[in-house]
């Protein structure tokens, strides 16, 4: 009998890597890094949108996307929290490889930010980012401009409207 291998995107540091670029090209300017992992989080699975507490204003722009609910979704993800630490080692390793690339410049990160060093970035892979960010439109303006407006720190944060855990991340 041979085997048979399950490729998870969640679990692969290099789909990860792509992930981060594509929304940093999408936000064009440096973020928190703690803001990259959430973003990257529900770029990964939208489905979970559905589960933040949001404003009004920005539940409104979220109802607009028409995004799939986690209903109409064949796999059942676990809780938010869950999901955010099984993320944690591959978006670290996703981090570190950017980094060792030459693609995040390395005095915002040495500020815990993450900023794109467009010019280091292959045009390839530019593009397909490009591409890819313009198929998802809405969605990716609803995660760096709508999602990212919401602070990191304080009261309503967006770890605490996204229900994760105060601690922080693991890595």
């Amino acid at each position: 009998m041979s085997e048979f291998r399950v490729w998870f995107a969640s679990r692969d540091p290099y789909h990860c890597v792509f992930r981060m670029v594509r929304l940093l090209c999408a936000k064009g300017e440096a973020m928190p890094v703690e803001q990259l992992r959430v973003l990257d989080m529900f770029l990964m699975f939208p489905v979970m949108l559905e589960r933040l507490s949001l404003p009004s204003e920005i539940k409104a722009r979220f109802r607009e996307l028409r995004s799939d609910t986690e209903k109409s979704t064949f796999a059942r993800l676990p809780g938010t929290a869950s999901v955010w630490q099984d993320l944690q080692i591959y978006q670290a390793t996703a981090l570190k490889q950017l980094t060792g690339l030459g693609l995040l410049k390395r005095d915002a990160l040495r500020d815990r930010y993450a900023s794109l060093e467009f010019k280091q970035v292959p045009a390839e892979i530019l593009a397909k980012a490009t591409e890819r960010n313009t198929d998802d439109a809405a969605l990716m303006r609803f995660l760096v401009v709508d999602l990212a407006s919401l602070p990191m720190t304080g009261k309503n944060n967006l770890f605490k409207r996204a229900g994760l855990p105060a601690r922080g991340p693991v890595v």
